[in-house]
């Protein structure tokens, strides 16, 4: 396994996406038996947020309660303590080298796992943001998550 025992999601608002990234991951690594720690923040800078009722409704679907979760804004101390940190889109990698340039070796595109293809490489596949969109936009974007989460997994083992 890499040695990687903290990964950090980052969105935009941390209420959904992000979210339901870091609540299926740890799903996914106790099912594993993987000792990696995981969290997740927002560039939008709201603290205290409860996750929308939509990616509540599609993490249910799934069997997966993030129970007591509120919102975080991302910080530097957030982007230190990661091992990994995977993000959404484009303009969360630029937050986050705003803040700490150090971090762009240990910074990817969550959806570059999903791609398959190696994670040097351009073209990182964006996971759009569902805040205000229907519940099928919703189920669809964490389709992506959870297809770079088992790829991921994957990589994360070898």
């Amino acid at each position: 396994m890499k040695e990687i025992k903290k990964v950090l999601f980052v969105c935009t608002g941390n209420s959904c996406r992000s979210i339901m990234a870091e609540a299926y991951l740890k799903k996914r690594l106790a099912e594993e038996g993987l000792p990696v720690e995981v969290r997740s923040a927002g560039t939008l800078g709201m603290n205290g947020l409860r996750p929308t009722k939509e990616a509540l409704e599609v993490l249910a679907d799934e069997g997966v309660e993030p129970e007591g979760y509120e919102s975080k804004t991302l910080t530097e101390d957030f982007i230190e303590w990661a091992d990994i940190i995977l993000v959404m889109e484009h303009m969360h990698r630029s937050r986050v080298l705003a803040m700490v340039p150090a971090a762009a070796d240990k910074l990817f595109h969550l959806g570059k796992f999903n791609k398959k293809e190696d994670m040097s490489g351009e073209g990182a596949l964006d996971i759009l943001d569902p805040i205000g969109k229907s519940l099928d936009f919703y189920r669809e974007t964490f389709r992506l998550i959870k297809q770079s989460i088992e790829e991921f997994i994957k990589w994360l083992k070898k």
